[in-house]
């Protein structure tokens, strides 16, 4: 059952890994873009302005950002202190660092939900430049903790086979 859920969870950020290289690729030609149309043609003679390229590239990375924290979850790389992990012997800091795997998913889900009722409340918002709902720049927030926090269970589960394999 952990091999499944993890062999799932490998494919799904497979897909996500995608999405942030697109999204950053996408970000890249947006600001390319803006600062051309800002700098380079008025030089030429030609002013003109595009506001919606730098709103858009707002959006992607935030997209960006949630997507890539819940990728990083799943290898363990967010910001940690681990100074007192490291200092304990052997059982106790595997106890310690099963616990604070399962507070963060804890955290995560707790995002998560109020990430969706955010979505919900702002669903009605239109961003200036885009005239696009709001709804879509606030589900970053719901999706990416979801995923952070499935990440997290997976490598929390990861973790204790590690550690059983060890033992044995």
């Amino acid at each position: 059952m952990n091999k499944l859920l993890t062999s799932m969870m490998d494919r799904l950020n497979f897909l996500v890994r995608i999405l942030i290289g697109a999204g950053l690729l996408c970000m890249v030609v947006l600001v390319s873009l803006q600062v051309a149309v800002r700098f380079i043609l008025p030089k030429l003679g030609m002013p003109a302005g595009l506001p919606w390229t730098e709103e858009a590239a707002r959006y992607l990375m935030v997209w960006v950002i949630f997507l890539g924290g819940a990728i990083a979850a799943r290898h363990g790389l967010l910001i940690a202190v681990t100074a007192l992990i490291e200092a304990l012997p052997a059982a106790p800091s595997r106890l310690l660092r099963r616990s604070a795997l399962i507070l963060l998913a804890g955290i995560f889900v707790a995002m998560a939900w109020y990430g969706w009722r955010w979505t919900a409340f702002g669903a009605d918002e239109i961003s200036p430049a885009l005239a696009l709902s709001k709804f879509w720049l606030y589900l970053s927030m719901p999706v990416g903790c979801a995923l952070a926090a499935m990440n997290t269970l997976v490598l929390l589960l990861q973790n204790g086979e590690t550690q059983e394999a060890l033992a044995a």
